[in-house]
């Protein structure tokens, strides 16, 4: 096969993605592991799979220390250790609206404080990926895997990448090339 037929079928999965994807309006719930599983797939990466080792997972249990010394139980939406923490969402406000903005920044903070409830010996993720199922992936770094501050990356101005950004050939490479690895 050549090249150009490999990216004839990439671009035709790529649109279908896309298509099946773009418009649904079910719930989290509901869509949020498939949405990975169909993503995974097109960017041909490893899908999560359980371990017990809870390495790259859904639903990945984690415990919240509080200052009064309490704890609580939360779950990670998806994570793969020493990748990244991904906090999914299906808002129901409008993607160009303030409630839009407002609910990923939400989701941001809530995959924020799951890569801090993380085992210290597992030490941070260098990335919070912020899904609004069908919407957007919005990608925040932090490199120390200390659990620091995660800012917009690349940076404030292409961090969020619609879900039609897909289709574009640099933005699949990139998005494959960065994602997680088989062997990882």
């Amino acid at each position: 096969m050549t090249s150009t037929a490999t990216a004839a079928i990439d671009a035709t999965a790529t649109h279908a993605f896309i298509q099946r994807w773009q418009h649904n309006t079910a719930s989290e719930l509901a869509t949020a592991q498939s949405f990975v599983m169909d993503l995974c797939a097109l960017l041909g990466v490893d899908k999560p799979h359980p371990t017990p080792e809870q390495t790259y997972m859904f639903e990945r249990p984690v415990t919240f220390a509080h200052g009064d010394g309490s704890t609580s139980a939360g779950r990670i939406d998806c994570y793969r250790r020493g990748h990244f923490v991904l906090e999914a969402k299906k808002l129901k406000a409008g993607s160009h609206t303030k409630g839009f903005d407002d609910g990923l920044l939400r989701a941001r903070s809530q995959g924020e404080a799951y890569a801090r409830a993380l085992p210290g010996a597992e030490g941070r993720p260098p990335f919070v990926l912020v899904v609004d199922v069908g919407t957007v992936i919005e990608v925040y770094a932090e490199f120390s895997k200390t659990g620091g501050t995660y800012t917009p990356f690349p940076d404030p101005r292409s961090h969020r990448l619609q879900l039609t950004d897909l289709a574009r050939p640099r933005c699949k490479t990139a998005c494959a090339a960065s994602g997680p690895t088989p062997t990882a």
